[in-house]
């Protein structure tokens, strides 16, 4: 495992002393601005244009009164010259040009003497012109000098530069050759400390396989002996099922027999609770009934008229049935008038069995079918809708189709999706389905 004094081979290099650096910088950025500042400076004086003058006179002197020679001319001054930066060997100054030869006199006639006032002032511009040539050719040397200074200061410029150049380059590589060593340092150091844990990491896993291995034994071992007590408890818990088979199919026999007759007496209960919910909301929607608005009551009594001879059709309808049922009972009858007053009997019973459903088997399969209705749709009044069904002996619906219409498709369609849905009808007191009949639903009953 790594010491806890060992490097952290993500911590960041260790920074080294930089003020060495930092001075060497700030000294090579002083000499730079330095030099830049002493080759920018503006020279001494402006350069002036250079003007040259010659004075001659016309007037010759008077053979009787010679005039003097001027006087030679003062030396010129010249200013202190400046400071060299390194000896070097000046520039010899070109001598001056040599005053021009004057032009061959004309003989003419004497003129008038001039006056004396004259030729001095005309020998003061000659001079003055001179001196301006003289200061010229001065100003033309020095910038000559300057410039040379300048170019010689650039030069050394330009090798300081190489050199500390050359000094932060052999700095960099200096650098670069500890960083390297130092990395080739960290990187053996991290190879040490990796193949070390790689060696704990094996020791390890061989522990842990051998523990694994361990367990595995134990568990094999544990699982071995539970399946051996699992076979023999199933054996034992298999001859006591079969005992307790048949004793519990004998108890769900009459458990179902039991069934049956709660169910009966169940749906009994249910149906007289739907019949006093039914006249409580019948009570109730009468009275609001009376609350509402002369156009809402004439359309409600439309309604009740409605249902009334709905009501007295469907009676007339039971009745004919009845009467149909009956006339077919009674030819039965009268064909066995062999039999005398058991014929007699035997046709009345007939006639009772084929009189129609008992009185209680409407509300009976109305029960049945009305939780299969699914409608969510608010419904305009109480429409009915007569359905009939034919039903196989054992109350399988075989078919359902609209005998008369409510006014309202989608109520129809619900209605015959119900009897759909519920599959068979329950049988009658007698224990029969009728095979034909004709069911009237509403939907606020």
């Amino acid at each position: 495992m790594p010491q806890p004094q060992d490097h952290d081979q993500f911590a960041p290099p260790r920074t080294r002393g930089r003020m060495r650096a930092w001075a060497l910088a700030v000294a090579a950025h002083g000499l730079l601005v330095a030099a830049m500042l002493w080759t920018v400076r503006p020279p001494k004086e402006a350069d002036e244009a250079m003007v040259e003058a010659e004075f001659w006179s016309t007037a010759a002197p008077a053979p009787s009164q010679p005039v003097a020679p001027p006087p030679p001319p003062p030396p010129p001054v010249s200013p202190p010259p400046a400071p060299a930066p390194a000896p070097r060997p000046a520039p010899v100054p070109p001598p001056p040009p040599p005053p021009p030869a004057p032009p061959p006199r004309q003989v003419m006639a004497p003129p008038p003497a001039p006056p004396k006032a004259q030729l001095v002032e005309d020998q003061r511009d000659a001079e003055i012109a001179l001196e301006k040539k003289r200061k010229l050719e001065q100003q033309k040397k020095e910038r000559e000098e300057q410039r040379e200074r300048q170019e010689q200061r650039e030069k050394e410029r330009k090798e300081r530069l190489e050199k500390e150049k050359a000094a932060k380059a052999e700095k960099a590589a200096r650098e670069k050759a500890e960083k390297e060593k130092a990395e080739k340092a960290e990187k053996a150091e991290k190879a040490e400390r990796a193949e070390r844990e790689r060696r704990e990491k094996i020791e390890q896993q061989k522990k842990d396989k051998a523990e694994q291995e361990r367990k595995e034994r134990q568990e094999q071992q544990k699982k071995d002996k539970a399946e051996k007590e699992k076979a023999e408890k199933e054996k034992a818990e298999k001859e006591k099922a079969d005992k307790e088979k048949a004793a519990r199919e004998k108890a769900a026999r009459e458990k179902t027999e039991r069934e049956k007759a709660e169910k009966a007496e169940k749906a009994e209960r249910e149906k007289a609770e739907k019949a006093e919910k039914a006249e409580k909301e019948r009570a109730a929607r009468a009275e609001a009934e009376k609350k509402a608005a002369d156009d809402k009551r004439r359309k409600e009594q439309a309604a009740k008229e409605q249902a009334a001879r709905d009501a007295k059709e469907a009676e007339a309808r039971h009745k004919a049935n009845v009467a149909r049922m009956q006339a077919l009972a009674g030819g039965g009858s009268g064909g066995s008038s062999d039999d005398g007053a058991g014929g007699s009997r035997s046709g009345g019973a007939g006639s009772a069995a084929a009189g129609g459903p008992s009185a209680g088997y409407g509300s009976k399969v109305s029960a049945r079918v009305k939780p299969n209705i699914v409608y969510p749709d608010a419904v305009s009044g109480n429409p009915r809708a007569e359905v009939r069904v034919r039903t196989a002996p054992d109350g399988t619906i075989v078919s359902a189709t609209i005998s008369k219409s409510s006014g309202n498709k989608a109520w129809d369609e619900a209605v015959v999706r119900a009897l759909q849905k519920t599959e068979t009808l329950p049988r009658d007191i007698d224990g029969r389905v009728p095979p034909d009949l004709v069911i009237g639903f509403r939907p606020q009953d």
